[in-house]
């Protein structure tokens, strides 16, 4: 961002260290706001589903993008995560009852699904389960909508940022 520099400010995820770079949606193009170097690293290099499970406030952050709250999205790359997710809180195979929960890997994307393979590892079992495209749209819309709805008003920037931190890369 020109003119303002990120450790100028702390961490929008940790809060803890002075940010290095300023994180932006390869998505929509639009700044996030201010993270540190090891923020920053971890948001571009962990899973999503580590992302949005380890660090207190990530979805919120993501959703510092513009077009990610119009949309009611995530970028690309966290919606699988969020399948994942799902599936393994919903999907138990059905051939001995069994309440543990399976572990989903997502195995391709072929012919408008993607395909994922749950596996109960106590009962050595494993199945596949298509999620359609829509369907997929549809668990981040309501996962977007969710985390709007618990945490009203703190998707905003910084006044001291307002000018800065929502416009393209």
């Amino acid at each position: 961002m020109r003119g303002t520099r990120a450790d100028d400010y702390l961490c929008r995820l940790c809060a803890e260290t002075r940010a290095a770079a300023w994180d932006h949606c390869h998505d929509h193009g639009y700044l996030r706001g201010p993270l540190c170097g090891s923020c920053n690293t971890f948001e571009g290099k962990s899973t999503p589903r580590n992302l949005l499970e380890e660090k207190e406030g990530a979805a919120l952050h993501l959703l510092e993008c513009r077009g990610c709250p119009e949309g009611r999205t995530l970028p690309g790359r966290y919606h699988v995560g969020l399948v994942q997710k799902h599936l393994e809180a919903t999907e138990r195979h059905r051939s001995r009852p069994c309440r543990r929960q399976p572990c989903a890997r997502h195995m391709e994307l072929a012919h408008g699904a993607h395909r994922f393979e749950p596996e109960c590892r106590p009962h050595s079992t494993t199945w596949t389960k298509d999620v359609t495209v829509p369907d997929a749209l549809a668990l981040v819309r309501d996962f977007v909508d969710q985390a709007l709805a618990a945490q009203p008003g703190t998707v905003t920037v910084p006044a001291q940022a307002a000018l800065g931190t929502q416009t393209r890369a």
